[in-house]
């Protein structure tokens, strides 16, 4: 389905019926990702996926891609639907947008679930999303996907269901290379966030094999919300909501209830 936010035709999937979840995916990815999750979800909730802008079948339009430009797309989507106020789940760079609508949105958010959450970078961080957003100007997505591939899925994900990894591998190369080197510095712009003012209950779900946001940025997210509890996901990396969706649903369904 397709409805117009904010000026740009957003690519929307809604099912389910009852408390609304809205999931929102990270850098790269697009609705999809959260296919698993969400039918699982969707047993009990109207659940809601979007491509984010400059993602998926969504276009980048002409305003620049940010974190709150993001987080208003999504907000518009929820206004278009008519959604009353959500469980919003993002997972890494769409935790960020989660955050932000926390915080600048909070009648839209009744819970959060940051799923490879972000909380900070450090300079060193910025600079490789920086140098990754050069590398894809100067020579496309084919120069990088190898390198990002590896670390995306836990070695037992990738020894033992291949057919994810070459799933993921398409979905990576999909990406148009001027909206996903946008998108990455984007990411590596991404404004302050005062968390401390959270007030929404929050589940942060992380990888045991996350490397893009490993186990002490969850710990520091946990400082940093006052109301929210950790769950580390076993076999797990980055990419979790492909390698183990029945789980991350579950863990959601947990939360909730």
């Amino acid at each position: 389905m397709f409805t117009q936010v904010n000026g740009v035709n957003h690519h929307y999937r809604s099912l389910g019926e009852g408390p609304p979840i809205v999931l929102i995916h990270g850098l790269g990815g697009a609705l999809d990702v959260w296919h698993g999750v969400a039918e699982l979800l969707a047993l009990h909730h109207h659940v809601v996926t979007l491509d984010l802008r400059g993602h998926g079948r969504t276009p980048a339009g002409r305003a620049q891609l940010s974190i709150k430009s993001w987080a208003q797309d999504v907000a518009g989507l929820m206004g278009a639907l008519e959604l009353p106020a959500a469980t919003v789940v993002g997972h890494s760079m769409g935790s960020l947008i989660a955050q932000h609508m926390a915080l600048t949105t909070p009648d839209l958010v009744d819970q959060l679930v940051l799923v490879g959450g972000i909380s900070y970078f450090e300079p060193p961080d910025r600079q490789a999303y920086e140098q990754r957003a050069k590398a894809v100007d100067d020579n496309g997505l084919d120069d990088i996907v190898d390198d990002w591939l590896e670390g995306a899925l836990s070695p037992r994900t990738h020894a033992r269901l291949p057919q994810i990894s070459g799933l993921l591998r398409h979905l990576f190369l999909s990406n148009d290379p001027k909206s996903y080197a946008k998108a990455c510095r984007a990411l590596a712009k991404m404004p302050s966030i005062g968390r401390e003012q959270i007030g929404q209950p929050t589940l942060l779900l992380v990888g045991d094999h996350d490397r893009s946001t490993p186990l002490r940025m969850t710990e520091q997210l946990h400082r940093d919300i006052p109301v929210s509890r950790v769950q580390v996901i076993p076999s797990a990396a980055h990419w979790m909501t492909l390698e183990h969706p029945d789980v991350i649903a579950a863990a959601i369904l947990q939360f909730l209830t």
